[in-house]
């Protein structure tokens, strides 16, 4: 339909012009001094639109010649661009594949082609791409040749370099460097939680227990971590300070009155400041911390540990009483069993010492306990059985 009345339109057109031509007596008049031209108006018209037609296609043609090369470069340029994109696309699929060498290899072609284009997003891209894969391969000298250039054109403070270098350098052990690349990111964005992670791991690898600690409260605040695996090293970080850092008695409790109730009563931080306690003559100090902790979770190793502080007198009575509470709550844990038969050899209770550690053996044999009854057998002078326990734990301990 539309193509009719496209047709009907052109033959009433062409109509009318022939007859407007008929029709049409006019002439028009050409004088050029000492010429004279006089011509038919519609072979003006004629000619006027044939020459602004001519014109206007020699003008064209002209344009389109003077811009063929701009036009030709424009599209070698856009034919080095996608061939650039697909490389990066296949570095990057070999590089989650695990084929580092071919990642290497694709990205490097893709960084030379991006580095003669203006895109600096596709040379960052391709340059950290083939300084992972080399990094990946341990060949890190065309790696850092990659950090090299990248920092040549991206300038010194090109945040996603800063973080590959930082991460990359932590990886190999280069601590001075990455401390140096993860400072330079955080001042550009001090914020940025990912490399607040990179600088936690990297002040961990440090000792440098105060920093951790500061991190973990910034990450804390953020929602960046895990409650758990954040206790965790705070833990670590608290023990490390106790082992840096050692304190006077008085030091050490107020600097544990700082610490909150449920990190200061962790089984394995309050083992080491029980230890500590223990080297500085306060076994009291030492027993407090430790059955406060065994009572807020119960914890063997703590509880062998617990007898293990060679007191005296009331106090000793104390402690094995505090010990016979737990045993109604835990009356088959061994080493709690072996516990109570220390206490009681100390306090020269020899009988109770024996059926305790028989007790201990009986749920579970192990070295220490026929060990510790073999010399408590030994010394009421019983070397039959004395023997045969000794022999027991050898041979328990080989095996």
């Amino acid at each position: 339909m539309k193509f009719l009345i496209w047709f009907i339109g052109l033959f009433s057109l062409a109509v009318g012009l022939t007859l407007f031509a008929e029709f049409n007596t006019g002439y028009a008049l050409i004088f050029l001094p000492p010429w004279r031209v006089e011509i038919s108006l519609n072979i003006f018209v004629v000619l006027l639109l044939a020459s602004v037609i001519a014109l206007y296609l020699g003008l064209r043609m002209f344009a389109e010649l003077s811009g063929l090369p701009q036009r030709v470069k424009l599209y070698r340029a856009r034919q080095q661009e996608r061939a650039s994109v697909q490389l990066e696309r296949e570095a990057r699929i070999a590089f989650y594949e695990g084929r580092y060498q071919r990642a290497e290899r694709l990205a490097s072609e893709a960084f030379k082609a991006s580095s003669a284009s203006h895109a600096d997003d596709a040379f960052a891209a391709n340059g950290m791409l083939g300084a992972r894969a080399a990094h990946a391969m341990r060949d890190y000298d065309k790696r850092n040749s990659y950090f090299d250039q990248l920092q040549a054109r991206l300038g010194q403070r090109h945040l996603a370099t800063l973080m590959s270098m930082a991460e990359l350098y932590l990886d190999e052990r280069r601590y001075n460097e990455a401390s140096l690349a993860i400072t330079a990111a955080r001042e550009i964005t001090p914020k940025l939680t990912a490399a607040m992670k990179i600088e936690l791991r990297l002040r961990q690898r440090e000792r440098n227990p105060e920093a951790v600690l500061k991190l973990l409260e910034q990450l804390t605040r953020a929602d960046a971590m895990d409650a758990e695996q954040a206790a965790h090293i705070r833990i670590a970080a608290y023990q490390q300070q106790l082992r840096q850092h050692p304190m006077t008695p008085r030091e050490l409790k107020d600097w544990c009155r700082k610490l909150p109730e449920t990190e200061r009563l962790n089984p394995q931080l309050a083992a080491s400041i029980a230890t500590q306690y223990q080297e500085q003559g306060e076994v009291i100090l030492a027993r407090d911390i430790l059955a406060a902790a065994i009572d807020a979770e119960w914890n063997s190793e703590l509880v062998e540990q617990y007898g293990q502080l060679n007191m005296s007198g009331d106090e000793l009575t104390s402690q094995l009483q505090q010990a016979e509470k737990w045993l109604k709550l835990h009356p088959n844990d061994h080493r709690l069993l072996l516990t109570l038969g220390r206490l009681c050899r100390q306090r020269e209770l020899w009988g109770k010492a024996q059926t305790y550690f028989e007790a201990s053996i009986a749920i579970k044999a192990t070295a220490i306990a026929h060990a510790e009854l073999a010399a408590l057998l030994d010394r009421l002078e019983r070397s039959e059985e004395s023997n045969f326990h000794y022999r027991a734990s050898l041979a328990i301990a080989l095996k």
